[in-house]
């Protein structure tokens, strides 16, 4: 029962004869009442707010909508915290201007902190690139001191392919995967996962693993179907400072020295024109003839 009917209650029974005056006032006093109590319980959220920004708590939330905010700026995501609403810009959610539309996030779950919060206008800011750069710290540290994970392969390039570790995203290079020229996308799709170790970081904070034990092809062609000044087709495996691997075979890379008149690429596709075939030591050298170009 609210106080204006525990009020009333009480004046009917006091006094039958309760005037609509005596109700006017009890209700200006129960507005003032409610103001008071509505004031209270926001001073009391705001100290809760304020309080998960100074701790730095971490929050998990839906994200509600997606939109441009004209005074922020920027694109924003909303989540909410206790039913306050909780703005996150772009930059906070940890992308690049060139990242899909933020409308993509609407209905995911996501991580994020408070970062600060302004009774005046009644807006919350959050970060969930503080909670990625605490979870990348914790597992760049990790993995330097040793600790093996499992990766699992979300995409693949060229020169390499990128892997999740729980939510971090690591890179994993074709050079640092196997003993002979095999690209990761030989061996590896999209959804397979590999055991993995530290490699290395990048100045740019990239951070580089690479497999337990390193993939290794034996030759799976006989070196004797091979002769001098045959033209074949071959893929470029890895372009050097010194030379380039080019495979003409299924696991054989033959080696040749960089073309003057052409710039190749890894992945290219050439005519290879072979020089040499070495048989005891089951290498063979050639040299580029031409880019093969993609239709």
């Amino acid at each position: 029962m609210g106080i204006k009917s525990l009020v009333k209650k009480w004046i009917g029974v006091q006094d039958k004869e309760t005037t609509s005056a005596d109700v006017a006032v009890l209700e200006r006093s129960e507005t003032v009442f409610l103001e008071k109590d509505k004031k209270l319980n926001e001073q009391i959220e705001y100290a809760a707010i304020f309080n998960m920004i100074q701790q730095e708590v971490a929050l998990t939330g839906i994200v509600l909508a997606s939109q441009y905010d004209e005074e922020l700026a920027s694109d924003v995501v909303k989540v909410e915290v206790s039913g306050i609403p909780v703005v996150i810009t772009r930059e906070e959610l940890g992308c690049t201007p060139h990242n899909l539309p933020l409308m993509r996030y609407v209905g995911e779950t996501i991580q994020f902190q408070l970062i600060e919060a302004n009774e005046a206008n009644g807006l919350v800011m959050g970060s969930a690139k503080k909670i990625k750069e605490k979870e990348f710290d914790k597992l760049y540290h990790e993995l330097k001191e040793g600790k093996q994970f499992q990766a699992k392969v979300t995409k693949i390039l060229r020169y390499g392919a990128y892997c999740v570790i729980g939510d971090i995203s690591v890179q994993m290079l074709n050079k640092d995967f196997a003993e002979d020229h095999t690209t990761i996308g030989d061996v590896l799709e999209i959804g397979d996962t590999i055991d993995v170790r530290f490699n290395r970081i990048t100045e740019n904070k990239n951070l580089r693993v690479e497999p337990l034990v390193r993939y290794k092809n034996g030759v799976s062609v006989s070196l004797t179907e091979l002769e001098p000044n045959q033209v074949v087709l071959g893929t470029v495996r890895s372009v050097k400072k010194w030379g380039i691997f080019v495979r003409i075979a299924p696991n054989l890379d033959a080696l040749c020295s960089i073309p003057s008149h052409l710039a190749v690429r890894e992945g290219d596709k050439v005519s290879f024109r072979i020089t040499q075939v070495l048989k005891e030591e089951k290498r063979v050298r050639g040299k580029i003839v031409r880019l093969i170009k993609k239709d």
